[in-house]
């Protein structure tokens, strides 16, 4: 069992099981699985320990893109007013240095920090942002989400040319993740 919780495995074609590191404690431990939530939509692909969904031709009403990473998570049980302090501070400031270093091999030239919040999704602390994004190809939006999950930290990429888009595929993919643990009170 030990071994089980310890492992991260590719399952299927279109999911990742990561489980929390085994020196969390049990009271944090958590599986994460997550999928697509339409398979005949969606194609999957690993990249570099990633999991990429990208939306089929004529599928999505633009071109869209959902990235998946799960590692150990810094702190199990995250202070709301130290995320949300994180969000006014760290983000912004994390975000100017990456413009610092644009453009970048993968083409992308600006990216703009719209917001950041700090909620809940699945009854574990998140923190969702917004960037307005410029590339050699032109201008897309991207939403991310980084999820407090135990001992987990679940990381959710959406980017599509409209917001609505965006949104819409990373809330869509969200919902048909699961998480296995207890969730903090």
């Amino acid at each position: 069992m030990a071994l089980a919780l310890g492992a991260c495995q590719q399952v299927g074609t279109n999911s990742t099981i990561q489980a929390a590191l085994p020196d969390v404690p049990p009271e944090f431990a958590t599986v994460v699985r997550t999928s697509s939530p339409d398979p005949a939509k969606w194609v999957y692909q690993k990249i570099n320990e990633r999991d990429q969904w990208r939306c089929r031709p004529l599928s999505c009403p633009d071109n869209s893109v959902v990235t998946v990473t799960i590692t150990k998570s810094p702190t199990p049980r995250p202070d709301p007013v130290a995320l949300d302090r994180y969000v006014k501070i760290e983000i912004p400031k994390a975000n100017e240095k990456f413009n610092a270093t644009l453009p970048n091999p993968q083409g992308v030239r600006e990216a703009k920090l719209v917001s950041s919040a700090v909620e809940k999704v699945h009854g574990y602390y998140a923190i969702r942002s917004i960037f307005d994004m410029m590339n050699d190809k032109g201008s897309f939006e991207a939403v991310a989400l980084t999820i407090f999950a135990g001992g987990s930290l679940v990381k959710f990429d959406s980017a599509a040319t409209t917001l609505p888009t965006a949104r819409k595929n990373l809330d869509d993919f969200v919902s048909a993740m699961q998480i296995e643990g207890r969730p903090p009170e």
